[in-house]
């Protein structure tokens, strides 16, 4: 079985897209991030398979599935860092049966697809997939339940992941040669991080440009 996770945190103003916010402000950033999550989860229920929404915080579970509805798993995030939540995800979906997983966030929303679907192919003949993001991290990895690699979120050395930082897909990729995991490289991708990042989108997705204003709105993301 192959199952698609899709990180989400709730869009609360103040709480979610804080480098945008500084840009655009806090309702503004935070009616972005809940447009970004459903265009990802989109994608996502465009491959056919199974969806598992992994959320935070915990006790927006009643609002996560208020908001985004019934057709999906819903699994609270678990960890202290982003590399102990991915892990933890990775490893509740293979406990359930998933053969093959993707992991995606919701920073890079227009990501084709065909990634998400490339990715779970590319597990044919390699241990992991990356989708690098052009900022030195990644937007999507893929693994396989029979070489599951924990040591890729840095879980055999505490903090030996610099997340939030440009040297997280080379470190993940030193993480993965040390316990001799292969690694497929998706095409580039760029997330959505900044005012410069979000220029790029709205100019190829100009309908989003909306969410920037606050007039007529009504409190942003509720």
């Amino acid at each position: 079985m192959k199952r698609v996770i899709v990180f989400l945190k709730y869009p609360e103003p103040g709480e979610v897209k804080t480098r945008l916010a500084a840009a655009v402000g806090a309702a503004a950033a935070a009616r972005l991030a809940r447009h970004f999550a459903e265009q990802t989860l989109a994608a996502a229920v465009a491959t056919g398979l199974p969806v598992t929404v992994c959320f935070a915080p915990a006790r927006r579970g009643p609002e996560f599935s208020a908001w985004l509805g019934t057709g999906y798993d819903y699994v609270p995030q678990r960890g202290a860092n982003l590399g102990e939540r991915m892990r933890h995800a990775f490893a509740d979906a293979f406990a359930r049966g998933a053969e093959r997983a993707v992991l995606v966030g919701t920073d890079a929303p227009d990501r084709p697809t065909e990634f998400l679907e490339e990715a779970l192919t590319h597990l044919d003949e390699h241990d992991v997939v990356l989708g690098p993001a052009l900022d030195g991290g990644y937007h999507l990895i893929a693994m396989r339940r029979g070489s599951f690699a924990p040591e890729a979120f840095g879980s055999k050395e505490p903090g030996g992941i610099a997340w939030g930082t440009p040297r997280v897909l080379a470190q993940t990729l030193d993480a993965l040669r040390a316990v001799g995991r292969t690694a497929y490289m998706l095409p580039p991708w760029r997330d959505i991080d900044d005012k410069p990042s979000l220029d790029d989108y709205l100019d190829a997705h100009p309908e989003a440009a909306h969410l920037l204003d606050d007039a007529g709105q009504t409190g942003g993301a509720q």
